[in-house]
Order: C-alpha cells, then sequence, then structure tokens
C-alpha cells in the first residue's frame, strides 16, 4: 500500500512534464524516492515517505515530515525537489 501510494502521489505530481528519473527503493518502514534528474536539470534529491493512519507523509530536511496528500501540502514536494542545494 505505501509503494502504490508514493507512486501514485509522484506520477500525479510529473503527470504533464517531461526529463525526470528516479529510482525506488523499499525498507521495512519507508519508501525512499530518489531523483537524479528534475525537468532535464541533473540533481541529486532524496524523498523519504511513510503511511501514517492511511495518510501519506514525506519527509524533507527543511520541512520534516508533511502529509502530501492533503490540500496543497504537495507544494513542499516541488519546493525541495527544485531548490538548489
Amino acid at each position: 500500500m505505501l509503494k502504490e501510494k508514493t507512486l501514485d502521489f509522484i506520477k500525479k505530481q510529473i503527470i504533464d512534464l517531461n526529463d525526470f528519473t528516479y529510482t525506488i527503493e523499499e525498507d521495512e518502514q519507508y519508501i525512499h524516492a530518489i531523483f537524479t534528474e528534475a525537468l532535464g536539470k541533473k540533481i541529486e534529491k532524496e524523498f523519504t515517505f511513510k503511511l501514517l493512519n492511511d495518510t501519506l507523509y514525506m519527509h524533507s530536511i527543511d520541512f520534516g515530515w508533511k502529509p502530501v496528500q492533503k490540500g496543497a501540502a504537495n507544494k513542499y514536494f516541488w519546493i525541495d525537489l527544485l531548490k538548489e542545494d
């Protein structure tokens, strides 16, 4: 269920956009999405996802754990993905 929700979230975010490359890694409690390209630009960004009470949460270093499927909370995904290190 976690993997499906994570992939669904990512696919909805980049559905009409090109030039995204990422891999998914799983461990017992989390899904890690590792992006190596975003909008044609080479990057190194990792996002960790978990389920809590059937809600998908994403962790970023800047924002901590955020429920990314509620309201406009997907903005944390985009801010962190496009932020230059």
